[in-house]
């Protein structure tokens, strides 16, 4: 019998209605776990090289983790994997809330969409059976009147959704897929994906499918540790009294978190940047929650029903990434108007990041006489200007105006004005980067431009952990040792274990949020106590990297090449001024070349070698792409 896991996953080919389950083998749910472990496995075997991201050959999966549903705290996240229409390779978008569990206790471990319906549908999964839908009525909607109408049309308020907006109906490849009004999983385009299918929704009501445990004695001991571990932990205490953007202007106090488009930081450049800090947000606040199974409980439901900005109904507290990119990048200190521009990105299902990383270039190509007024309908694209940034987010929404030009995000927008703009583009392979500066963190930094999911602010948070010399836990196999920190040609090893320990989580639906300053959670123990499998970390480090390699592969079969993976000029070649790494020269070079030898994938092609696919088990399913 199956523990942690249910399976079977849900194939929907939108060209024809057809829907068929297929049942996953047990040595793929170990070698592969869930997630976007689970994700890379089906998709690399299933998907042709090469495919149009935004044609019917392309697919799209929404992947809870291999612990999702079950008794592990913290573990209700799914992610949504596809080809990225914005970055060319592989695409995987992370979201928590409780649609996760939603699906996996409606009776799979995933569902994946191929082809194209001939018209609007969305996918009804309830009563342990599927069926697909018109959604004629429901295109054009933004994603809380979707979620209004099918529960209204369902019948059933605890049904969960995850939809699209305009943004990704127009198949724009800033958009995401919103789910409970305001959880989104935003980046690399897959909304646009979901809308070039014309899949407007998914709808789920669980309850068939219980998760059991394999070993609940081990279990019972794995949990216990991990809940003393967030006992002790001040930060988790932190999350708990003010989300993610508790301490936003500290972040800019120490030049972490950027301004104006990447040229200033710290508080000088910005004096009234505590304006932003969630802390603001207390008199506003109707209520706290947490996702699925979590103990921190970091959102918070907030209302904002007066004055010019209001927003006509409760709405999720704004993240860190949202306020950074809707606030101190584009110069806005005015909270009410970040609060509003977030709530139209959720509205329309745009990735907020990628939103304020746009507009940031559009302002500073207006700022040096690239655009005028004329080219931006007349608005006037001035740092700081509240009511152009919201005028600016609902024209990049509906793909209208000026907002056409930016809403493919910040690489595109710089190609279609032209004139130099791309030295204002602060991106990696079109990605706009997230708001740390990789120059304060080098395992941020190498990740960003190591990962075959480039740009992404969480990922590195274990190797981070490591680079300090702390511990991530007290197995062998977790052990490192400390190395100077301009050590960069000797950190492969290092950088390697905290990449491999983290896609483990990433597989297992653990919140990344638990990786930071704080023990992480021990993930093999508790995969063991869930499952009943005798896994130890040893075989999750081995997993880890397995789903690291078939990503890598995934790339380098799409003809994506290391050097295609680079900081932007502003970051590579423009020191920090301020901050503890002030002046602090970070050989990311040494550092990327160092973590590809570890991991056994050639520099030059990105191509994994033959020995590194034979050692964890791929050369079977990545023949095509081996390095002798």
């Amino acid at each position: 019998m199956a523990h942690g896991y249910v399976g079977r996953v849900l194939w929907v080919d939108l060209a024809n209605g057809l829907i068929e389950e297929e049942v996953i083998l047990e040595k793929i749910y170990r070698e592969f776990l869930g997630g976007n472990g689970l994700g890379i496995r089906l998709l690399y075997e299933r998907m042709k090289p090469c495919v149009d991201p935004l044609g019917p050959d392309n697919i799209l999966g929404f992947v809870p983790g291999l612990l999702t549903a079950s008794p592990v705290p913290a573990t209700g996240r799914f992610i949504v994997v596809t080809k990225s229409p914005l970055t060319g390779g592989w695409g995987e978008s992370n979201s928590g809330g409780t649609f996760g569990p939603e699906l996996k206790t409606a009776g799979y471990d995933a569902v994946f969409f191929s082809g194209i319906s001939p018209r609007p549908v969305y996918l009804l999964l309830k009563d342990g059976k599927a069926s697909l839908r018109d959604a004629s009525h429901l295109w054009g909607k933004d994603t809380h009147e979707t979620e209004d109408c099918l529960h209204q049309e369902l019948g059933d308020p605890k049904i969960k959704i995850a939809s699209i907006g305009p943004a990704g109906e127009l198949q724009s490849l800033v958009a995401g897929i919103v789910n409970e009004k305001g959880r989104i999983a935003a980046r690399n385009g897959v909304g646009a994906v979901m809308g070039s299918k014309r899949l407007k929704a998914v709808a789920v009501r669980g309850g068939v499918q219980k998760v059991t445990v394999g070993a609940p004695e081990k279990l019972k001991v794995a949990r216990q540790k991990f809940q003393e571990n967030l006992k002790n932990s001040d930060f988790a205490k932190g999350l708990s009294a003010g989300g993610t953007a508790g301490g936003l202007s500290f972040l800019v106090s120490i030049g972490d978190s950027p301004v104006r488009n990447w040229k200033l930081s710290g508080v000088e450049a910005l004096p009234a940047i505590s304006n932003l800090d969630s802390a603001k947000m207390e008199g506003m606040k109707i209520s706290a929650y947490g996702c699925y199974a979590c103990p921190i409980r970091c959102g918070a439901i907030i209302e904002q029903k007066e004055g010019p900005y209001a927003v006509p109904e409760e709405l999720h507290r704004p993240e860190y990434e949202s306020l950074a990119g809707l606030g101190q990048l584009l110069m806005n200190n005015n909270l009410k108007i970040a609060i509003k521009a977030n709530d139209l990105c959720n509205r329309y299902g745009i990735d907020t990041i990628t939103a304020g990383t746009t507009i940031a270039l559009a302002m500073e190509c207006y700022e040096h006489g690239l655009i005028t007024r004329d080219d931006t309908d007349g608005i006037e694209l001035t740092w700081g200007n509240g009511d152009a940034i919201l005028a600016m987010v609902e024209k990049i929404g509906k793909r209208e105006g000026f907002g056409a030009i930016l809403a493919d995000g910040v690489q595109h927008a710089a190609e279609r004005i032209g004139k130099g703009a791309e030295r204002f583009a602060v991106a990696i392979r079109g990605k706009g980067l997230p708001f740390h500066d990789p120059r304060m963190g080098p395992a941020l930094g190498t990740a960003m431009i190591s990962d075959a999911n480039p740009a992404h602010h969480m990922d590195s948070s274990i190797t981070g952990l490591l680079e300090k010399g702390l511990s991530i836990g007290t197995d062998p196999a977790l052990q490192t040792p400390r190395l100077p920190f301009d050590a960069f040609s000797q950190k492969g090893p290092l950088y390697a274990l905290g990449s491999a320990y983290h896609q483990v989580l990433n597989a297992s639906g653990f919140c990344a949020l638990y990786t930071l300053n704080m023990l992480p959670p021990p993930a093999a123990e508790l995969i063991a106590g869930v499952t009943g499998w005798d896994f130890g970390w040893e075989e999750a480090l081995k997993v880890g990297r397995r789903i690291l390699t078939l990503r890598q592969a995934f790339n380098a079969r799409e003809g994506l090449t290391p050097d295609q993976f680079q900081l932007p000029k502003r970051l590579k070649e423009e020191p920090l001024t301020t901050g503890p790494l002030a002046n602090t020269k970070i050989d990311f070079d040494a550092l990327k070349k160092g973590y590809f030898v570890e991991m056994g994938w050639d520099l030059g092609t990105g191509k994994p070698n033959a020995d590194t696919l034979n050692a964890l088990g791929l050369a079977e399913i990545a023949r095509e792409i081996v390095v002798s």
